[in-house]
C-alpha cells in the first residue's frame, strides 16, 4: 500500500476493481441461473395443473357426446365421491353466454344464505334462500380453467382452485435473497484474495520502480514470481530492461572515461602546438607547420566523436541503412584494390584467396566501411613480409567473409574485449588509432542482423569473420562502383 491513503489505495487498486467485477459477473450469472430455474419451475407447476384439467375435460366431452347432459351429470355425480373431483368447477355455457348447467365446488358456496323476496308469477311474493358463489382467487389461491367446444355448440368448462404459484415460490425467492447475498460476499472475498495474489508481482514492479526513482539504486530487481504466466513474463522482461539500462549506463560511464582519457592526449598536444605557433610569430614557416598539426589533431578528435556517434546509433537501432542487393565478394575486391598501395608501402601482401559469391542484402557503403576497418586492422598488426587474405563464401544460407592475417593474433582472454569501444590491449598502445574500428564493425554487422567474431588461425595470426543472412543467388544484381570507405 506504500504511503498512499487507504481511500486513495482503494480507488487505484487493480485487485479491488478485479474483485468487484468478479463479484458483479458472478452475481449476474447466479441471478440469471436462479431466474431460469424460477421460470422453469413456475411453468412446470402450471403445466401440471392444466394437464390434469385437459385430461378431465377430454373425458367429460366424450361422455357428453355419447350420453348427453344426463350422462355427464351422472358421471360427475359418481366422480364427486373423490376429493380431487369434488373440488372441480364444471359448467356448460350456451352460444349466447347463458348457463345451461353447472357444478360448483362446495367450498366456493358461502355458508350463510340470504333470504330474498322474489315475485312468484301470480302477483304475489315468495321468500327464497339465495347462496352466493365466491371464486377463491387471492394472494394464496388461484383458479385454472380449460374450455372446449362440444359438437352441439355448447362450451364445456372445467376449472379448479389451485395454490398460487407466486405464493408457492415465495420461499424460494427469500432463499435466493439470503443465499445470493452470501454467495456474492463470498465471491467478492475469494475474488479479492485471488486478484491480490495475481497482481502481487505488479505491485512488486511498482515498488521496485519507486525504489529506483527515490534512491537511484539501479541494482534493484523485481522478485520473480513462482508461476510461469504472462505476469511472470512481464516481470522477466522488466528485469531484463533494468539489466540492459544498467549495462548501458555502465558502458556509457566507461566510454566517457575512455573518451576523456583518449581526448586528453590530442587536446593537450593541440594546445601545446597552438601555444608553439603563437610563440613562433617571427618564424611563419614554423607557425604554419604548427597550425597544420593543430588541424590534424582536430581531425583526429572529430573522427573519434563521429565514430562514437555511429556506434551509438547502430547499437540503439537508429543507424540509417540503404539496403540494396550486393555481394560480399565484390565489396572485398573493391576494399583490396583500395588498400593495395597501403599494404605495398608496408611490404605486406594483401590478396583475395578465394572469392566465392556471397550475395546479401545490405547497405553497401556501410559494409565497405566494415571490411575496410578489418583490412586496416590486419595491416596494422601484421609485420613486414606478412600476408592479409580475404575469403568469401555462402554456406547453409549464410554469407561469410573472413579477413586473416599473419600477425601476433589475439589472446583468448581479449577476444571478447576487443569489440568494446575504445578498448586497446597493452601491445596495441604503440599503434596509431582510436580503438573504435572493431567496435564500429560489430555495430554495423549487428545492425544488418549478422555477427562478427574473431579467432586465432591454425598457423598463427587472427581471423576476423563476418556472417550475414544470404539472399537468393537468383536475386543477385550487379552493383555500381564502390565509394571510398571511412576507416577509424
Amino acid at each position: 500500500m506504500s504511503s498512499m491513503a487507504p481511500l486513495e489505495w482503494l480507488r487505484r487498486s487493480l485487485a479491488l476493481r478485479l474483485s468487484v467485477w468478479f463479484a458483479v459477473l458472478f452475481a449476474a450469472g447466479f441471478t440469471a441461473t436462479f431466474f431460469l430455474l424460477y421460470v422453469l419451475l413456475g411453468r412446470q407447476l402450471e403445466s401440471r395443473d392444466f394437464e390434469a384439467l385437459r385430461l378431465r375435460i377430454g373425458q367429460y366431452a366424450d361422455i357428453y357426446e355419447a350420453r348427453g347432459l344426463i350422462g355427464l351429470r351422472e358421471r360427475i355425480t359418481e366422480d364427486s365421491e373423490a376429493p380431487h373431483v369434488r373440488s372441480l368447477f364444471v359448467r356448460l355455457v350456451g352460444p349466447g353466454g347463458n348457463l345451461v348447467w353447472g357444478k360448483v365446488p362446495p367450498d366456493w358456496i358461502e355458508k350463510d344464505p340470504r333470504q330474498l323476496a322474489v315475485p312468484d308469477g301470480w302477483g304475489g311474493w315468495s321468500v327464497r334462500r339465495v347462496y352466493n358463489v365466491r371464486v377463491p382467487t387471492d394472494l394464496q389461491r388461484d383458479i385454472a380453467v380449460v374450455s372446449t367446444v362440444l359438437p352441439d355448440g355448447l362450451l364445456l368448462q372445467v376449472g379448479r382452485s389451485t395454490d398460487s404459484r407466486s405464493a408457492l415460490l415465495e420461499p424460494l425467492r427469500h432463499l435466493f435473497l439470503w443465499v445470493g447475498g452470501g454467495v456474492v460476499v463470498v465471491a467478492f472475498a475469494i475474488g479479492f484474495f485471488a486478484a491480490r495474489r495475481a497482481t502481487r508481482p505488479l505491485q512488486n514492479v511498482v515498488q521496485t520502480a519507486r525504489q529506483i526513482i527515490s534512491t537511484g539504486a539501479l541494482d534493484a530487481r523485481v522478485p520473480m514470481p513462482k508461476r510461469q504466466d504472462e505476469i511472470a513474463e512481464l516481470v522477466r522482461y522488466f528485469n531484463t530492461v533494468l539489466d540492459k539500462n544498467a549495462g548501458l549506463l555502465r558502458a556509457m560511464r566507461e566510454a566517457l572515461d575512455n573518451v576523456a582519457h583518449d581526448l586528453r592526449t590530442p587536446l593537450t598536444s593541440l594546445r601545446g602546438t597552438a601555444e608553439l605557433a603563437l610563440r613562433q610569430q617571427e618564424n611563419p614557416a614554423a607557425a604554419n607547420e604548427a597550425l597544420a598539426e593543430c588541424v590534424e589533431r582536430a581531425d583526429d578528435v572529430l573522427r573519434l566523436l563521429r565514430a562514437l556517434m555511429e556506434i551509438s546509433e547502430a547499437e540503439a537501432g537508429m543507424m540509417r541503412l540503404d539496403m540494396v542487393e550486393c555481394d560480399l565478394a565484390d565489396l572485398a575486391r573493391a576494399a583490396v584494390e583500395l588498400y593495395s598501395d597501403v599494404a605495398d608501402a608496408q611490404q605486406i601482401t594483401l590478396r583475395i584467396e578465394d572469392a566465392q559469391p556471397a550475395p546479401v542484402k545490405a547497405d553497401a557503403t556501410r559494409m565497405r566501411q566494415a571490411i575496410a576497418n578489418l583490412i586496416d586492422n590486419g595491416i596494422k598488426y601484421t609485420p613486414a613480409g606478412g600476408v592479409v587474405a580475404l575469403h568469401t563464401e555462402t554456406k547453409d544460407g549464410v554469407a561469410h567473409l573472413a579477413v586473416s592475417d599473419t600477425g601476433p593474433g589475439v589472446a583468448p582472454e581479449e577476444q571478447a574485449k576487443i569489440w568494446d569501444r575504445l578498448y586497446r590491449s597493452d601491445h596495441s598502445r604503440s599503434k596509431a588509432g582510436l580503438g573504435l574500428g572493431l567496435s564500429l564493425v560489430r555495430a554495423i554487422v549487428t545492425a544488418h542482423g549478422g555477427s562478427a567474431t574473431v579467432r586465432n588461425g591454425e598457423r598463427g595470426g587472427a581471423v576476423f569473420e563476418i556472417t550475414l543472412p544470404a539472399r537468393s543467388a537468383a536475386a543477385e544484381t550487379a552493383q555500381g562502383a564502390p565509394t571510398a570507405p571511412q576507416v577509424v
